[in-house]
């Protein structure tokens, strides 16, 4: 199991949902979202370039789900289904509760 900021994931994915409230924010939820794919997106290069260490480079599927669910929200927001795009980000949580540890401080 990997390691993950959640409460960063929970607090960032609350805000995002919270803006999907105003129809003026819809572009604003997008590029929160299509940041986050972005990221996700450097850390696959990463593993499959081998710039990673131990079992880090055996992620690249886990992280492909998440980056699906993430295309998916997106997907929605842009065709005005904001119910979908929520489900979908509350999907994302789960999995991200599920597959990831939580961050401890190292001491």
């Amino acid at each position: 199991m990997f390691m993950i900021d959640k409460e960063g994931v929970r607090k960032d994915i609350r805000a995002i949902k919270e803006k999907l409230a105003s129809p003026s924010k819809k572009m604003e939820c997008i590029a929160d979202i299509e940041k986050t794919i972005d990221i996700k997106e450097s850390h696959i290069w990463r593993a499959d370039a081998g710039s990673c260490i131990g079992n880090v480079c055996n992620i690249s599927s886990q992280i492909e789900i998440e980056i699906g669910i993430l295309k998916d929200a997106v997907g929605a927001i842009k065709e005005g289904d904001n119910k979908r795009a929520v489900a979908s980000l509350e999907n994302y949580v789960a999995f991200i509760e599920k597959y990831y540890d939580d961050e401890r401080p190292a001491y």
